[in-house]
Parts: C-alpha cells; structure tokens; sequence
C-alpha cells in the first residue's frame, strides 16, 4: 500500500489550492490536483483512490461515466450538491459498487473538504496501516458508551457470529433486527446459548447496563435516552417506519440526538435502506459508523444505501466487524 495514489478532481481553484495544500502536507502516497477529469495533469497517473467535485459548475456529465469505468481506480468518492444527485447516478451506468456519494453540506467549502480530506487521509493513507480495517482498529482504542447494530435479511447469521466471539465487559449493545414477533423469543434464547453477556428482549422503560445485549422486540420501536450519566431504553410506537417496526432508523436518530456521548453504530446486511439516515445522523452527530462490506452481506442494501449518502466511516468484513467488537472493553 506504500503506492497508494489519490486524486482530487474541482473546477474550482479554491478548493484546488487548499486540497493540494492539505495532501502535501499529510498524504504520504502520490497524488494529483487537477481541474478536470480531462486534464493531462491526470495522464499515465495510475488512480486508487478518486476525488470528484462536482458540486459547482461541474460540466463533464458526459464523460464521467467512462472516466469511472476505465481508470481501474479502487474507489471513487463523489461530491455533489443537494440538486444534482440525480443526474450523477443517470451518467454513472454500472458503476455503484465503486462510488461513494457525498453530499456537500452547508458549511463553507473549505471547512467541508478539510473535513472530508482529513477523515480520508485517516483512512487511507500508507501510514494508516494499510486499510479500513486498520482504522477500525485505532477507533477501538476508544472506550464506547454504546454499541448500535441494525440488521434486516441474512442478519440472524451474521449477529450469531459477532455476539459468540463477544466477551464479558462490553459497553451495552442494542440490537434492532428485522425478525416477527414470534420468532423473537427462541432467536434471543439462541444467542444466550453462545454468550456469556446477558441477552434481553426489550419490551419497556429501563436503564441500560454493560454485559448487556438489548433486542427490539418486533412489536415496538426501540429508542435510547440520556439522563445525567445514564443511558434508558424507551418504547416507541408501532407505526412502521419504512415498512419496519421496529425500525433501525428510529434507533440510530434517537441516538444522533444525545449530546456528548462516544457512540459505535454498525449497519449490517439487509434488504431495502432502513437505518442509512439514521447511520448518517449519527456520523454527523459524532459517532463512529461504520457498514458491513458487499462481499460478506447476504444482502447488500442497507449497507449499499448508507454508502451511498456518505453515512460511514468505514466499511468492514463481518469478520473485521467482529474482530473489532470482540475487542471492547466498557
């Protein structure tokens, strides 16, 4: 990874300029600035990591598609304003296991790419030791208050992985699973048999402890308050949001709106996109998010979907996930 290269793609020389400046001070790999996909600034330049700005006068729709499709680049991240998103995708044809969106929020342009640039420099530079995973690893260093998960399709299995290789002195964890009602029970009682954390099915008010998995019980949304030091579950209504109830996005917006709190949310395999805004408020509220990884989801919708609006930090394995998660400690 010691060759890692990045390129930063804006017609505007502003954002050029403080791009270039941040890159020379911090990336340790080869990088390029450029003002176009077209530029010969980027010829024979070999890409892994692409940058696009396109959220100011951005005039190349046309070739972008192919630009994306034949550079050989790992990943691509697309920034772009609250109005063209839609234009973006109709050019990009086949090209969304790769791409990144991210929407430019309302803050000055420099204080937003520095922000974008730093959290990007965290992740991938050469000297980040090697990959996503190993951000995971330097985030686990941090001790968590909580532990979110959201699962729909395949997440049964997955969370059967996770929790039997979890060990005593975890931070609480809750649990938001798209499962029947009456499935809940023996599903709650499985998990017991392979873990020495308590296993709870939620099913009212109370204080949340460490050891502790809480689960949605399939008739309620659950969400999570703050008092003082003291976090408590509370029993939301039965109205199905996004077709679910319980829903993940209630969770994690619930969680967004605690102040002052050192939150992990990981949204696992799932079909349809519940949990990605709920994801993407907590990543803005200052948690750390992350998503399971399309090679090991059984199926790659809520994860795809938070990705795609820029709601993780980092994109993991299960087998990463789990590794990072056996590591805890309250």
């Amino acid at each position: 990874m010691s060759d890692y290269s990045i390129a930063f793609i804006s017609n505007e020389a502003v954002t050029r300029s403080y791009a270039n400046e941040l890159l020379t001070e911090k990336w340790l790999g080869s990088f390029k600035v450029a003002s176009s996909i077209n530029s010969k600034r980027l010829e024979n330049f070999k890409i892994d990591l692409c940058l696009i700005d396109t959220s100011k006068n951005f005039e190349s729709f046309n070739d972008l598609n192919d630009f994306c499709k034949n550079t050989g680049m790992k990943k691509i991240i697309i920034f772009h304003s609250e109005n063209n998103l839609d234009k973006l995708k109709r050019h990009l044809k086949n090209q969304k296991d790769i791409i990144i969106f991210r929407k430019v929020e309302r803050i000055s342009s420099r204080e937003f790419f520095k922000n974008q640039l730093s959290e990007i420099i965290k992740v991938f530079n050469p000297s980040s030791q090697q990959s996503f995973m190993d951000l995971g690893k330097v985030e686990n260093s941090i001790s968590y208050d909580l532990i979110l998960l959201g699962a729909s399709t395949g997440g049964p299995e997955a969370l059967k992985q996770i929790i039997g290789e979890l060990k005593p002195n975890m931070p609480p964890i809750l649990l938001v699973l798209h499962m029947q009602p009456e499935f809940m029970v023996r599903y709650c009682e499985r998990l017991q048999r392979i873990t020495k954390l308590k296993v709870k099915r939620f099913i009212g008010h109370e204080k949340v402890v460490p050891n502790s998995i809480y689960i949605a019980d399939g008739l309620n949304h659950m969400e999570i308050s703050k008092t003082g030091s003291d976090y408590f579950l509370n029993r939301g209504t039965d109205e199905k949001v996004k077709g679910h109830c319980p829903s993940v996005d209630v969770l994690f917006n619930s969680a967004a709106r605690i102040k002052k709190s050192n939150l992990l949310a990981i949204l696992l395999t799932g079909m349809g996109s519940d949990g990605a805004e709920g994801l993407n408020s907590l990543k803005n509220s200052g948690a750390f998010t992350v998503t399971q990884n399309q090679e090991t989801s059984e199926v790659y919708g809520m994860p795809k979907a938070a990705l795609e609006i820029g709601a993780a930090n980092c994109v993991l394995s299960l087998e990463q996930i789990t590794k990072i998660l056996s590591l805890q400690e309250n």
